[in-house]
């Protein structure tokens, strides 16, 4: 993410490239984090309505906190220098976060996979097996790569894993692994979709199975991380194509997931319009319980805070709908 490919290939690129690549990331990390910021707020609000209260949100909420704390470290680690203290603490975190992030890439491939292809375990059992692939796997690599390895973060011209002494394979291997799973179930539930898709052209004439074949891809790719085999086809001396498609779509992967999956997403809307109603509903009560009497409430004999008989209708209604309305938050 962001120019961890500068820290992987910068002695193969001109001056001039690494500027432009370092810019592409700075500002693309600096989008993304933007958007993941906002992406964890809005689930936080509206954790409480019961269609964002499940289990596809929760790894959304995960993937996007891993994701933003691993780019704010990796910027923040290009102010300390090589060798130091700091350096070497900043690229241990950087590799538990970035490995985190792949970790729930991984999570969202397999719970995708569980909702459409194939169901097993309850949410409970899932929910377990998935908090400790998302943070435990990448807590044992990490710990077995310091205690194993300790010397190889932080020590040669970046705050990350050297690549002479194979320590970078800590973080390769599991960051492979999982972009060939998420590949695999790509192409797995692309197959369902277009298959879908196709039935309903035949049954209902909807022609726009390719549209929304290339709609579901699109949407999948930020939370899978497939873009990341541009990172993969990018180490080598002849890739400078994929080193500039690399550093704009991993970059951008925050502001990816906010646009697809909160500012664009359906459920996300509905609850937020939910949520603007009861909040309006709640505001307007407590008002109209605030409201003082009027002059010919006085003379008609009605105290202060007493509503009038002939309003009592409408209040017991008016009560019973923010009951139902608040029930679903």
């Amino acid at each position: 993410m962001c120019s961890l490919l500068s820290c992987l290939a910068s002695a193969q690129l001109t001056k001039a490239h690494q500027v432009a690549l370092s810019s592409i990331s700075y500002i693309g990390c600096s989008i993304s984090i933007f958007c993941l910021a906002i992406t964890l707020v809005t689930f936080a609000i509206l954790s409480s309505v019961s269609t964002i209260r499940n289990q596809r949100y929760h790894i959304h909420a995960n993937l996007s906190f891993s994701i933003l704390v691993a780019q704010i470290l990796l910027l923040i680690s290009f102010r300390f220098e090589a060798g130091t203290l700091p350096c070497k603490i900043m690229a241990i975190l950087l590799h538990f976060f970035f490995l985190s992030a792949f970790a729930w890439m991984l999570v969202e491939g397999l719970h995708l996979y569980s909702m459409v292809i194939k169901v097993f375990g309850s949410e409970g059992s899932k929910h377990f097996y998935y908090y400790g692939i998302g943070w435990g796997s990448p807590l044992v690599i990490c710990v077995v790569s310091v205690t194993s390895a300790l010397d190889s973060y932080g020590e040669v011209g970046n705050c990350w894993l050297s690549l002479e002494n194979g320590a970078i394979w800590a973080f390769v291997a599991p960051a492979l692994f999982v972009i060939v799973v998420n590949i695999g179930i790509l192409i797995a539930v692309t197959r369902i979709i277009s298959r879908i898709s196709a039935e309903n052209y035949k049954v209902h004439g909807d022609a726009n199975a390719v549209k929304l074949t290339a709609k579901a891809v699109a949407v999948l790719l930020p939370i899978l991380g497939i873009s990341w085999i541009f990172g993969v086809l990018a180490i080598n001396d002849h890739s400078l194509l994929f080193q500039y498609m690399f550093a704009v779509f991993n970059s951008l992967q925050g502001f990816f997931i906010f646009l697809f999956h909160c500012l664009l997403n359906s459920e996300v809307r509905a609850a937020f319009k939910h949520k603007t109603k009861v909040w309006s509903l709640t505001s307007s009560s407590i008002r109209n319980i605030n409201v003082k009497p009027f002059n010919s409430d006085v003379m008609n004999g009605n105290k202060a805070g007493v509503t009038p008989t002939k309003m009592h209708t409408w209040d017991k209604s008016t009560n019973s709908a923010n009951r139902i309305d608040l029930s679903a938050v």
